[in-house]
């Protein structure tokens, strides 16, 4: 006689009705099969393979099958077995229980008292087939009914009966309730429990072994056990959602009778009540989703409404609950992070994660930043409309500082030191004056993550350690730079020239600023909008020619994260989608930067870093190579007048250059335009002959008066004064000493017009007049640059004499930031008087002329 396993039948289950089928006891009956010092209670966890050998032989079943009604096959992710003595330990979650079972009362009278194996599991708490929840205990004696007989063999109870011991009726009774008539409480149909138990089924204990079941067990069981911890220490915070599966399960928060321990016990209604709650908190479609999920996760702390520096003090416990849990409170938290937990959790992202890279990781991810950020991902940063930008260079480094704290354990102090940003908190300062900070943590968490799953072609931290000292000289070739110069007809080789190529040099080397400021020089602005190619092309092989001297020749000058790895953000800003050939033809020689910004729609700093970014630069003017007529030349400049007076008159350059208010150098270039041969210059000793020691001695020592002021005079050189003061033993000025004022007396006395205040004090000015005629050349132009251009005259000799003449009269001649050049309303009424004076002085000068030719 032959008894077949039920489906799902656990394996002591098996063997009891096996033994009542033949009439005997359990205990008995595996003396019979040869399993006499053999545990029941162990074998239904793991047969071993004696066990299993003796079962198979004397019953006919397969290994296979019966080790399918142990809890063998679920060990691991639901149950938890030692290998050595099979007892159970605590599981990964919900408690197993083992020895006893749940059970449900429809079951046992449909299958004849067959007790299931998965109600031995901690996930089994409802009855799918019959809609009623699990039972635990009996419900007259109150004990976990055993599923296998014991103790007392003479006794041979009904299959349905509970056999739990009983001290009701003496030593060895048996409670013998019938089991199939416990009450049991019936579940709605599509109700949260049954759905819950559903789930469970089809996703953790069905598929058990797999990744996925494993993480969806994680959820469950965590946010069960935070459901069930809420209900007991915040009943009155409870959602109705909660109050409601709570009834279904009998229970009720604060109900007679019900003490707050209570909520803690792992029983078949606090495990259908938290799976329950877990799987609404977890199902994005639910109505209820995020209103659970927030009473479940709420805390003390966050109640506060204060900025912290992690999003929970217990994280690690809530890492069991797995990573879309764990997304879900990092998340949850963003509102109440400061900045750099932020960052470091990329809470602003759509994948928050736990910090898990390591010092060395980060220090990988600064060898891939320069200290500022690229120009390209600096523009998808910034607002597509700002009044005003200025700090774009401090804006940068502290994204290139903050770029290190994602995913690692560098703090801002540290990420700084790493990146040489020595001024990091007023950098930090100028980006969030122009930046959302919603939209910079979530850029910059997405960059960070970009550079740590690309490789990057240049180490910039050893670059950092190669090129960041400024007081290291670079390789470059002066001459070369010279030759260059001269061949574009620019003036652009004197030593501030060649400190400001070195400044790009070093920049272009490093990827950033060579100082750590938040302010670049003015002139780097100019330098990056109009700069002849010619002249970047040189910087870039002057930086492979420093390269290959550390034996980095493997690597570009320069590098841009390309386009591509931006395409599958969702980042703040758009890709400005410009073509090149519209940038380039409005980048004109007569072009200025917030005129082409303005038509691209951009501001100024947006136009340098996409001109940056692509390599762009404005068309360059001609240079001034005597290639273009000049200007005509006015006053005793003619060439015809100016003939007479150094030929005929015998008048030297400075004497002329007095008279025409302008200096010896346009005097110069004057009398070479005009053909005019200049006269050899004096013979040795000339000077010393024509001038009287006494007369020197009276003027310089006397009177005060300077070298340069007696050399203009004589029509002489400054050095020639200087060595007859020393040939005649003449002391010089002790210092601090003061000469008198520099005065002349006004060319326009003599016209009989009154002049106003200002204009006297000016005309009477050594060099007054020649920087009136210069103010007067000025209006009109673009630029005061394309001026000095167009004048033929120095822009530094051009910008002194303005300066010289506004600091004079007292007031701002010309408006400043005035496209074209437009002078003030006080700057005009003096031009015009000016104006005015200059006519009727030329209209003299002739006359003047005839006049001296006569009494000769």
């Amino acid at each position: 006689m032959t008894v077949a396993p039920h489906p799902g039948e656990a394996l002591d289950s098996w063997l009891e009705r096996y033994a009542h089928r033949l009439r005997t006891h359990t205990v008995d009956f595996a003396d019979f099969l040869g399993l006499s010092h053999a545990s029941l209670r162990r074998m239904v966890r793991r047969l071993d393979p004696d066990e299993a050998g003796l079962l198979r032989a004397r019953t006919g079943v397969e290994t296979e099958r019966l080790r399918e009604m142990t809890l063998e096959r679920f060990d691991g992710p639901l149950v938890r077995i030692a290998a050595t003595n099979r007892r159970l330990t605590a599981p990964a979650h919900w408690r197993v229980y083992g020895t006893t079972s749940r059970y449900c009362p429809a079951c046992l009278a449909d299958d004849g008292g067959r007790w299931q194996l998965h109600w031995r599991l901690g996930w089994a708490f409802a009855c799918t087939r019959h809609r009623l929840l699990l039972l635990e205990r009996c419900p007259a004696c109150g004990k976990h009914p055993p599923v296998a007989s014991g103790g007392n063999h003479r006794m041979l109870p009904r299959p349905e009966a509970c056999r739990a011991l009983t001290d009701r009726t003496g030593r060895g009774a048996r409670c013998g309730h019938a089991l199939t008539e416990a009450p049991a409480l019936r579940l709605v149909v599509g109700g949260a429990i049954l759905a819950a138990q559903e789930q469970v089924n089809a996703a953790i204990i069905a598929e058990h072994r797999s990744p996925a079941a494993l993480e969806r067990a994680g959820e469950l069981s965590h946010l069960g056990r935070r459901a069930l911890r809420a209900i007991r220490t915040r009943p009155q915070q409870v959602p109705a959602v909660a109050l409601d599966i709570a009834d279904a399960c009998g229970r009720t928060p604060h109900a007679p009778g019900q003490d707050g321990t209570s909520w803690e016990v792992h029983d078949a209604a606090n495990l259908a009540i938290g799976t329950a709650l877990a799987a609404i908190a977890t199902n994005p479609e639910h109505s209820r989703c995020e209103e659970v999920f927030a009473w479940m996760c709420r805390s003390s702390e966050q109640e506060t409404f204060e900025l912290r520096e992690h999003p929970t003090r217990n994280l690690a416990n809530w890492l069991p609950a797995g990573p879309r849990v764990v997304r879900r409170i990092l998340a949850a938290s963003d509102p109440q992070l400061t900045l750099k937990a932020r960052l470091r959790y990329g809470t602003a992202t759509a994948e928050p994660a736990v910090p898990h890279l390591t010092e060395a990781d980060i220090t990988v991810r600064a060898s891939k930043t320069p200290g500022m950020l690229w120009p390209s991902w600096t523009l998808r940063l910034l607002p597509p409309k700002s009044p005003h930008q200025a700090r774009i260079a401090g804006l940068r480094r502290a994204c290139a500082s903050l770029l290190l704290i994602p995913g690692g354990p560098a703090g801002h102090r540290t990420a700084a030191r790493i990146m040489s940003n020595a001024q990091f908190r007023s950098s930090l300062e100028a980006l969030l004056a122009f930046v959302d900070v919603d939209h910079l943590c979530t850029s910059l968490v997405h960059y960070a993550r970009l550079l740590d799953a690309h490789d990057v072609p240049i180490d910039y931290q050893r670059r950092r350690d190669l090129f960041g000292d400024p007081a290291q000289e670079l390789l470059l070739d002066e001459s070369a730079h010279w030759l260059l110069c001269k061949e574009l007809g620019n003036r652009q080789f004197q030593q501030v020239h060649l400190q400001r190529l070195r400044w790009q040099l070093r920049r272009l080397l490093l990827g950033a600023d060579p100082e750590s400021g938040n302010h670049a020089p003015a002139w780097t602005h100019r330098f990056a909008y109009r700069t002849h190619s010619g002249i970047l092309a040189f910087l870039h092989q002057q930086a492979r020619r420093n390269l290959d001297a550390h034996d980095l020749g493997v690597e570009p000058v320069t590098w841009e994260p390309p386009a591509h790895w931006l395409d599958a953000l969702d980042l703040p800003q758009p890709h400005l989608d410009l073509p090149d050939e519209r940038v380039r033809a409005l980048l004109t020689a007569e072009s200025a930067a917030h005129d082409v910004a303005r038509q691209l729609g951009l501001t100024v700093h947006q136009l340098r870093l996409l001109m940056e970014s692509r390599g762009l630069s404005a068309a360059t003017r001609p240079h001034n190579k005597g290639t273009y007529p000049r200007p005509p030349r006015q006053g005793i400049l003619v060439p015809e007048r100016l003939r007479d007076l150094y030929e005929r008159q015998g008048l030297q350059q400075l004497q002329i250059a007095e008279l025409a208010s302008c200096s010896s150098a346009v005097v110069k270039t004057a009398l070479k335009q005009a053909g005019i041969a200049r006269r050899p210059r004096r013979a040795a000793g000339e000077l010393q002959r024509s001038v009287d020691p006494d007369w020197l001695r009276t003027e310089y020592h006397d009177r005060g008066r300077t070298v340069a002021d007696i050399a203009r005079e004589l029509a002489a050189c400054d050095t020639n004064v200087s060595q007859l003061l020393d040939t005649w033993g003449i002391p010089r000025h002790p210092p601090g000493h003061r000469a008198p004022p520099a005065w002349q007396p006004s060319p326009f006395a003599d016209l009989g017009i009154p002049l106003s205040a200002k204009m006297q004090h000016l005309s009477t000015r050594r060099g007054g007049t020649e920087w009136l005629r210069t103010a007067l050349l000025i209006p009109g132009h673009r630029t005061r640059r394309s001026a000095a251009l167009t004048l033929g005259i120095p822009r530094t000799s051009l910008n002194h004499r303005l300066r010289m003449l506004e600091t004079a009269a007292g007031f701002e001649i010309f408006k400043r930031r005035k496209r074209p050049v437009v002078a003030t309303s006080r700057g005009r009424a003096l031009l015009d008087e000016a104006q005015h004076l200059f006519q009727l002085l030329d209209q003299q000068l002739p006359h003047r002329a005839d006049i001296a030719h006569a009494l000769e």
